[in-house]
């Protein structure tokens, strides 16, 4: 039997910046980049100088064979998305990714689910792997994560504006999006309005905020509340319904739910989304309503199939690709500032409303 010297089986434990990171009492990616002289980030000279000291007395000692790879990961972007249901969504990461390419950066998308613990492991592995930083495509709801490495780890969030997070932005305004579609109708004559959208919960920004731009249009023309009806799925049956579809099947649900009841009284209905805004025109149309001379149907996103013309959707363009390649040179000059001299940026662009087919005048009763 061959019996192993007691040196040849003792093997000490190979120091790491986890613990370097422990012994200084500061985060391991801020460690990370101080060891490894990440470019484009710059600390207090005290903390690099803790930082180094301990990692001297520790014994750390840094692999050379990981710079290659390390590189990469610094020349990574992650775009946080929670789900590509929508083509708003396809468009935004598309636009992201091939600006990105164009940078000599790469990307990594990850879908959230709007989970904010599944947000939050997503930061930790961006901080923890050195990424170049992380665009959001919608509103964050893991903030306290995002408060943490916000000084470790460039963000950028796209989207409507979110009081309590103070980060660079380009800005979505749902609010005025709504405003803009809401006055187009009343323009045409339309007294009867109904909003189609998926569950109005706290998670969902624009969706809440494209029905306050509508009621407050409505009232700023001196008409009644009931002027707007609410038609919106149910979170129960949204939960069901499969991801790929459920905008759709939103539109199109609500739509035959709603013209089934007797006192249905609405000529212009409007989609969340240009998805759902596809489901209203096939029930419309499945019901035997005419397209736009008994009702007309407006959306939001001015998707690309919105502009066919057996479709014709009247919606709002969001410059949707505009805003992805923006988000990319509002983190590229993050890095470049260093974290302690990030600039709060906001950058918003202004909607447009797109005229087509789908909408028309209110028909004479």
């Amino acid at each position: 039997m061959n019996v192993k010297k007691d040196s040849e089986q003792t093997h000490e434990k190979k120091i790491t910046t986890r613990d370097v990171a422990a012994a200084c009492g500061i985060s391991q990616p801020t460690v990370s980049m101080i060891l490894s002289r990440r470019p484009g980030v710059s600390f207090r000279p005290e903390t690099v100088r803790l930082v180094e000291e301990t990692a001297h007395k520790l014994g750390y000692i840094y692999n050379g064979k990981r710079v290659k790879k390390e590189d990469r990961l610094r020349r990574t972007i992650l775009i946080m998305c929670p789900s590509i249901s929508t083509d708003y969504y396809i468009t935004l990461i598309r636009s992201i990714s091939e600006y990105s390419e164009e940078k000599n950066l790469f990307t990594l998308i990850s879908y959230t689910l709007r989970s904010p613990v599944r947000e939050a492991q997503y930061l930790n592995m961006a901080a923890d792997s050195g990424f170049r930083g992380v665009i959001y495509t919608f509103s964050p709801r893991a903030i306290d994560t995002l408060r943490q490495l916000r000084d470790v780890l460039p963000f950028v969030v796209i989207g409507d504006r979110t009081p309590d997070l103070s980060l660079p932005m380009v800005e979505l305004d749902s609010r005025k999006s709504a405003m803009l579609i809401t006055n187009h109708l009343l323009d045409l004559g339309h007294k009867k309005i109904a909003y189609v959208t998926g569950p109005l919960d706290s998670s969902e920004t624009p969706r809440i905020r494209r029905l306050e731009g509508i009621k407050e249009t409505v009232a700023s023309r001196g008409l009644p509340e009931d002027t707007v009806t609410l038609l919106t799925l149910p979170k129960e049956i949204w939960q069901l319904t499969a991801a790929g579809n459920r905008h759709y099947r939103t539109g199109y649900d609500m739509t035959m739910r709603y013209f089934r009841q007797p006192d249905a009284d609405a000529t212009a209905l409007v989609g969340e989304n240009d998805m759902i805004a596809f489901g209203i025109i096939d029930a419309l149309k499945k019901l035997g309503y005419r397209i736009p001379e008994d009702i007309s149907v407006c959306g939001f996103d001015n998707s690309q199939e919105s502009g066919y013309s057996g479709i014709s959707l009247t919606s709002v363009d969001h410059c949707i690709a505009e805003k992805g390649q923006t988000a990319v040179d509002l983190l590229l000059s993050q890095n470049q500032n260093g974290p302690a001299k990030r600039a709060l940026t906001r950058i918003e662009y202004q909607p447009q409303l797109i005229i087509r087919n789908s909408t028309g005048k209110c028909p004479e009763k």
